[in-house]
């Protein structure tokens, strides 16, 4: 069996060229970006651990700077796929890339990177991101990225609020109505979308992949309001990035910044909701990862060509096994390659848990004080005010809740065989009945 590299063919030129013309007009590019970077925050974590829920939170520090979403886009469109036969990236890997892509991998992210805002700061710089990730999400469809910029300018400002934001899920449906108007139709329900913006559009749910070649994986993102870091920002501020397929990848992390100290910010959640998440993930129509080929045979799965969420070194011995040993197998390799790396480096380490997160508004504001102090940032009135509200879910498949996975928990407890536990208890979940 093997892996699909870049989860479908390989980039065409005319998807190359798309991102090229885009490449050209948005910026500026920040000069040496790689290099300037001086502290490197990994958000470390199994898939539907949390991670997203800390990452779009810490989108709110304007004393950090961020890249939009997950950062497997950008590797992706790098040729850095599953190059290893796993989410498994090197420095060697890095270094296999042409001065050209290191460039160009480099300036994707320069351009991507700043922080959440509450206005659009510039409409043409926004309509050239809306079009950037559109193309990224549909790379199979031959669309003109200036086109979906000039209609995602033209819908801006349809969708502005007082004070000068905008409703984003509003804004993408406009935008995406618009663009079919012009002969280019996608199902919005392959979007992040809050379920009542769903409702009544006549477009059936996802039943499979979007399309045969992803580069962003379902739900896809929606571009929000975003202040653009500068290169004093790259220079003076933490990077934070999030992706539990970065548990692999550390060294990789050394050589993409060179100069940066590395620190990890480790969110745990007990075994039994997280696998719960990822079984439910699995049966959503979303988080295609991988394609793969010959089909798989998993258990309880019905789509045997794709591959949901990080795909871990020792993948090839669940191919064929049932769907919560699968997920066990996943929540065990992301807190294993996370622990492995920090003994063997002796990287700074915080370890949260979402416990934590999700129990009572007073309980995160206090864990999000301490990763602030941790950090070095200022735990500011506009950061505390997000933290005591709370966000969203993100990319969801259900509201995130105390106790959500003891329904399954006779299924869940059997797929956690002994060294699912023994992970368990080195983090400090040896209760299992005071798991959440």
């Amino acid at each position: 069996m093997t892996v699909q590299t870049g989860a479908g063919p390989a980039l065409d030129d005319d998807l190359t060229a798309r991102l090229g013309v885009l490449r050209a007009v948005r910026g500026p590019v920040i000069p040496d970006f790689r290099a300037r970077v001086q502290e490197l925050v990994v958000v470390a974590s199994s898939s539907r651990g949390g991670s997203s829920m800390v990452a779009e939170t810490l989108r709110a520090c304007r004393s950090l700077i961020h890249l939009r979403a997950e950062i497997n886009p950008f590797l992706r469109l790098a040729g850095l796929a599953s190059v290893n036969d796993s989410d498994q990236l090197t420095a060697a890997d890095f270094w296999s890339l042409s001065d050209q892509e290191r460039a160009d991998l480099a300036a994707d992210l320069a351009l991507d990177a700043g922080c959440a805002s509450s206005t659009v700061e510039s409409d043409e710089r926004f309509a050239l991101d809306v079009a950037w990730r559109f193309v990224v999400q549909w790379p199979e469809l031959a669309v003109d990225p200036l086109l979906v910029a000039r209609t995602a300018a033209a819908e801006l400002a349809a969708c502005r609020v007082p004070g000068g934001g905008h409703d984003n899920a509003r804004f993408q449906l406009r935008l995406l109505d618009a663009l079919a108007r012009q002969g280019v139709t996608v199902n919005p329900r392959f979007y992040d979308l809050p379920r009542a913006a769903l409702r009544g559009l006549g477009f059936p749910a996802p039943s499979g992949a979007p399309g045969r070649q992803l580069i962003e994986e379902p739900p896809f993102v929606l571009t929000k309001p975003w202040h653009w870091a500068d290169a004093a920002d790259v220079s003076t501020k933490p990077l934070v990035i999030k992706s539990p397929s970065n548990a692999y990848r550390m060294s990789f992390l050394r050589a993409l910044f060179p100069q940066a100290r590395i620190r990890v910010l480790h969110i745990i959640r007990n075994p039994g909701a997280a696998i719960n998440g990822l079984y439910d993930g699995w049966q959503y129509g979303g988080f295609h990862a991988h394609r793969m080929s010959p089909p798989l045979q998993i258990g309880g799965y019905d789509d045997s060509e794709w591959w949901k969420f990080d795909l871990p070194p020792g993948w090839r011995d669940y191919t064929d096994a049932p769907l919560l040993r699968v997920c066990a197998f996943q929540w065990l390799s992301a807190h294993r390659a996370v622990l492995a790396d920090a003994a063997a480096n002796r990287r700074d380490r915080l370890v949260v848990r979402f416990e934590d997160l999700l129990r009572n508004p007073l309980s995160r504001v206090a864990a999000f004080e301490r990763i602030a102090g941790w950090l070095g940032v200022p735990f500011d009135a506009e950061f505390q005010r997000t933290v005591a509200a709370g966000i969203e879910p993100v990319v969801a498949t259900a509201p995130p809740g105390p106790n959500r996975w003891r329904a399954r928990q006779q299924a869940i407890t059997e797929a956690m065989r002994s060294d699912v536990m023994a992970m368990a208890h080195q983090l400090d979940y040896g209760d299992v009945d005071s798991w959440i």
